[in-house]
């Protein structure tokens, strides 16, 4: 039997439907004309990048964002045609093979500059998009000198001033005023190119946040990441996201279940004692699979029929859920996340993280498995 028709594996099934729709609904948000740049990196963030991307493209979003030359590479191995992004600066080969997989290169300073061309050509050009440091505080220089760096590219002919861009540290916190001074800091540094003679094709700064919240952050393209997958950026914006779709499914089988008195206890350290007469159902998915062990006694599950508490320590490869009277058997599966399930953010919050962390530590012991969705076509691998 295949591993992905091994029913003792813990699972997650992507809606890639869900994504398009969310895509979709992230775009009507935007004036006619704007481009949607489809953060992928970090495999699309546990949604598998390939299968993300290739979705997407069905629909006409013709850019992908990625952290590093691998994830570029592995894009164009898996039939990707679009334009790709990679966020972050690069040196020494990895610049050639980002190059090589025709993605676009961000650049910071003078330094990023030279470094895409030593690889780049006139014959094969590198295509560099700005980044100008706004606030954020991680890369890129000041707006006024964002000329500077941008004169520097115009002087290599191998080179392609592609864009301008920056990041929002806190577009997710609405009641602050930090996206607007970045976006009037981010406006100079434009104004102060084009004065200069260097107008980038396409200018963007919008996030998830940006494009839920600040409208003027839209620009000519916008990069959002977790809204894609089905989650508002942060708490500030889950009624402004209330039209999302969670599009990842996380199950997992039982593989035991006993009787437990009242007052046993359960798992490692002893950390859970049952408070009167249940049933604990045993489920084979645990921190190596990328579920927290930070979700001792507070995680959730949905299980015959019925919400369940995570009780006693999580292990490695395992956990345990209180079923109390449910009528559950040995290969039932539980739902850990999704929208029939608790939801990846509403259990970040519980232990001071965010649906990012939870969503990227899937690992690889977890079977993947691609639903079309409004198709109705089902992948797996």
């Amino acid at each position: 039997m295949s591993r992905a028709e091994d029913p003792w594996a813990p699972r997650a099934t992507v809606d890639l439907g869900a994504v398009r729709r969310n895509a979709r609904r992230l775009l009507d948000r935007c004036p006619a004309g704007t481009e949607l740049l489809a953060a992928v990196k970090a495999d699309a963030y546990g949604h598998g990048a390939v299968p993300v991307a290739r979705a997407l493209e069905r629909d006409g979003v013709g850019w992908f964002g990625v952290a590093t030359a691998d994830e570029a590479e592995a894009l164009r191995a898996g039939g990707v045609e679009g334009r790709i992004l990679v966020f972050g600066p690069l040196r020494g080969d990895a610049v050639r093979r980002a190059l090589a997989a025709d993605a676009d290169l961000t650049v910071c300073d003078e330094d990023d500059v030279d470094a895409a061309a030593a690889e780049a050509s006139r014959d094969r050009p590198a295509r560099l998009h700005l980044k100008i440091d706004t606030g954020m505080g991680r890369l890129g220089r000041p707006p006024a000198q964002a000329p500077t760096v941008a004169a520097r590219i115009a002087a290599t002919p191998e080179l392609r001033f592609e864009a301008a861009w920056t990041h929002l540290a806190r577009a997710d916190e609405p009641a602050e005023d930090a996206t607007e001074l970045q976006l009037a800091a981010f406006r100079e540094a434009l104004d102060a190119l084009d004065a200069a003679g260097h107008r980038p094709r396409l200018r963007h700064a919008a996030n998830s946040a940006g494009t839920i919240a600040h409208p003027e952050s839209h620009f000519d393209l916008i990069r959002p990441g977790i809204s894609l997958y089905g989650y508002p950026p942060g708490p500030d914006l889950a009624e402004a996201a209330a039209d999302l779709e969670p599009a990842l499914t996380l199950d997992a089988p039982v593989v035991f279940v006993k009787p437990v008195a009242h007052g046993a206890t359960v798992s490692y350290g002893h950390r859970w004692r049952a408070p009167s007469d249940t049933t604990v159902a045993t489920v084979r998915i645990g921190y190596a699979d990328g579920y927290p062990r930070a979700l001792t006694n507070l995680g959730e599950a949905t299980l015959g029929g019925r919400t369940c508490r995570v009780v006693g320590t999580v292990c490695m490869d395992q956990l345990m859920l209180d079923v109390g009277d449910a009528d559950v058997t040995v290969g039932d599966r539980a739902v850990l996340l999704g929208p029939d399930g608790p939801r990846a953010d509403d259990l970040a919050l519980r232990i001071g993280s965010i649906p990012y962390d939870l969503l990227t530590r899937l690992s690889s012991r977890v079977e993947r498995r691609w639903i079309a969705g409004d198709e109705g076509a089902t992948d797996a691998s």
